[in-house]
């Protein structure tokens, strides 16, 4: 995680709960945020809403892909160091 995100209340009161937070889920909350107060000041809103919750999967997916091939390599790493 970035130091300059750690610093946030925000990331502390996350990392308290235990809930992951990075420049990417802020930027996510952010654009969903927005396009909910769009939804109540104009109907079309409904629609970018359902399209950035779509993005939100599609992107959340994406980091859990890469978090879990980044403990699959740490893990085969030190397979190969205790095989040595």
């Amino acid at each position: 995680m970035n130091p300059s995100i750690e610093k946030t209340m925000v990331a502390r009161m996350a990392g308290k709960i235990g809930i992951k937070f990075n420049i990417y889920y802020a930027f996510l909350f952010v654009i969903n945020l927005f396009t909910l107060l769009l939804c109540f000041w104009d109907v079309k809103g409904i629609v970018l809403f359902a399209f950035t919750l779509g993005f939100s999967m599609y992107i959340r997916i994406l980091l859990t892909q890469r978090e879990e091939q980044r403990l699959t390599n740490e893990l085969l790493e030190e397979l190969i160091e205790r095989t040595k």
